[in-house]
């Protein structure tokens, strides 16, 4: 039994498909690992910035707590993104730096904070109780 000629087009075909795939999959792997290595070097100087506005009385405060309660436990804290345009521009990248990273990293934000759970349930009364 002999092959149709067809049969070996279709298998080199094939092959360059495979090809483009796996160079299209370790593309997309380089690529977040490029990522993940950004944010690594931002997010911690980033959250701290959100975390010390956070810290404070005035409405920027209360979308900068919002965000990281939404970070910490956002079925309980769900974050609207019109509130990323109610805050200053140096603020909106630092909250997009940090969005990313939490995508990015294996660990929960606040455990890069010094006493970070108790510092989210700190924040967690404040706007429970809109003591701003």
């Amino acid at each position: 039994m002999t092959t149709p000629p067809s049969m070996p087009r279709l298998t080199q075909r094939l092959r360059e498909r495979n090809h483009q795939t796996l160079e299209a999959m370790q593309l997309a792997e380089a690529d977040a690992k490029r990522r993940l290595s950004r944010v690594e070097k931002l997010g911690p100087a980033a959250l701290c910035r959100l975390v010390d506005v956070a810290q404070g009385k005035s409405g920027q405060s209360h979308h900068c707590r919002r965000l990281l309660l939404a970070i910490y436990n956002g079925p309980e804290w769900p974050f609207e993104l019109t509130r990323l345009r109610a805050i200053d521009r140096d603020l909106q990248d630092v909250a997009l730096v940090v969005i990313e990273w939490a995508t990015y990293t294996s660990r929960e934000l606040h455990e890069y904070l010094p006493d970070g759970d108790r510092l989210m349930q700190r924040f967690r009364l404040i706007e429970t109780r809109g003591e701003d």
